[in-house]
């Protein structure tokens, strides 16, 4: 059996009963921080602009719209919730695939699931077959992948809503595989395009292309049933040095699910660990950002093609500006608010001056931890490491900060009420016989 038949035959077997607890507790975290970042992300243009396309197209209610009264068919909720949902670049994210986990599986499986009308636990037994699919081909492809340009949120998240959709289905393993197949043929997406609006775009394509693939495959659509290892499939073309072996020690691993991490600064997950390095040089030194002469940020060089913009000029750029970031947080300005990052913040000359002092350097030899210094016009010189990519393990905590992350992003556009009753379903999501009352409030804008 190949490698695609053997990932299939996982992602049939994928059961709720089998989930771990902790598996279960932070399937339904990722649920609820997904829904928060899509309501924030809900008004914004790109997303105004993929609604005009659907109503443009028309099609059937089958699904919700987050944040919005309308209601169209299952691919198009899933492209544009997909989409609102990374607009804010304010999602999970994960190390085994190199990307965000649960944006392009989530509304693969919220549209399907209300289409087909899901209870949680399946919802939830989908959405962790979808993300073990997409961090077992993380593991697979390798770091060659994203390196090459492949923004594998866009990639590997169409192969993880086609997995999660066939879950959903019930498809046998040769119609998974051929899911999977059908899937990985269109998935695309290319960090070029990073701090435009198709980097959202790509995480919207993904869920919508995975939900279309199970579907087409459950009325029979024929496909290869080896996409991933064939000559000329997916591993060959898209990875320097595909790994069966590397491949089968994630096959093995019960749950990938755990290993989310989540994000509470509204700009790339890679500017985070200096974002959270500034902050505390800041708090134990007490500076000031005229107290600041120069700044020294060590990453891997592997940041440099992702969020080293030196002057950025947009919300979206600012984002993916390490020298941007930092400023921000050394001049104590909220980074966890998704208000930041906009056209203006990035011309504010205080900021800018302090962008201009700070210069981004690359580790000798690649380590997790990212290092900031800062040298003071008084002459002293202040150091810290910081490692964001490290899940918590307190799941109580986590719960507690995700929702008050979610209020914080949802109460403004759904108000107090609703926001409370979609916190109590999701924390109780395994439990739901259906996912009507989740989001019926998310449909009820303020």
């Amino acid at each position: 059996m190949g490698a695609t038949l053997e990932l299939a035959e996982r992602i049939v077997r994928t059961r709720y009963a089998g989930l771990s607890a902790a598996t279960r507790t932070v399937a339904s975290q990722a649920l609820l921080d997904f829904l928060g970042v899509t309501l924030a992300g809900a008004s914004e243009p790109l997303t105004r602009i993929l609604l005009e396309q659907a109503e443009a197209e028309g099609g059937r209610p089958q699904a919700t719209v987050i944040g919005n009264a309308l209601r169209t068919s299952v691919r198009q909720a899933a492209l544009i919730n997909g989409a609102a949902g990374h607009a804010h670049d304010y999602d999970d994210v994960h190390d085994a695939m190199t990307g965000h986990p649960t944006v392009p599986v989530a509304p693969a499986v919220l549209a399907l699931g209300e289409h087909l009308g899901a209870s949680g636990s399946e919802i939830i037994a989908a959405f962790c077959a979808g993300v073990d699919t997409e961090c077992i081909l993380g593991r697979y492809a390798g770091p060659s992948h994203y390196a090459r340009g492949w923004h594998a949120t866009g990639t590997l998240g169409t192969f993880g809503a086609a997995a999660a959709s066939a879950r959903l289905l019930g498809l046998d393993v040769e119609r998974t595989a051929a899911a999977l197949g059908i899937a990985g043929t269109q998935a695309a997406g290319l960090k070029s395009q990073f701090g435009t609006m198709c980097k959202p775009l790509h995480a919207g394509h993904a869920a919508a292309t995975g939900v279309e693939a199970a579907l087409l495959a459950a009325r029979g659509f024929e496909s290869r049933l080896d996409i991933l290892e064939t000559a000329q499939g997916f591993m060959a073309t898209q990875s320097e040095a595909p790994s069966l072996e590397r491949f089968h020690q994630a096959l093995a691993v019960a749950d990938h699910v755990p290993d989310i991490c989540f994000k509470y600064h509204a700009a790339c997950y890679l500017t985070h660990s200096a974002i959270e390095a500034a902050r505390t040089l800041r708090a134990q030194h007490d500076l000031a950002p005229g107290d600041v002469s120069a700044v020294e940020i060590w990453v891997n060089a592997g940041h440099f093609g992702v969020c080293n913009i030196l002057e950025p000029g947009t919300g979206l750029e600012a984002k993916f500006s390490l020298r941007l970031t930092v400023a921000l947080a050394l001049a104590g300005d909220d980074t966890a608010s998704i208000e930041l990052f906009s056209d203006a913040v990035t011309a504010r000359p205080d900021l800018v001056a302090l962008r201009d002092r700070v210069a981004v350097r690359a580790h000798e030899r690649a380590r997790a931890e990212t290092r900031v210094t800062v040298r003071t016009s008084s002459g002293r010189e202040f150091s810290t490491e910081a490692n964001v990519a490290i899940p918590l393990t307190d799941l109580d905590l986590q719960w507690q900060r995700l929702a008050g992350k979610f209020q914080s992003l949802a109460q403004p556009r759904i108000g107090e009420r609703a926001t409370r009753v979609v916190l109590e379903h999701c924390r109780a999501f395994g439990d739901l016989a259906s996912i009507e009352p989740l989001l019926q409030p998310l449909r009820e804008l303020q």
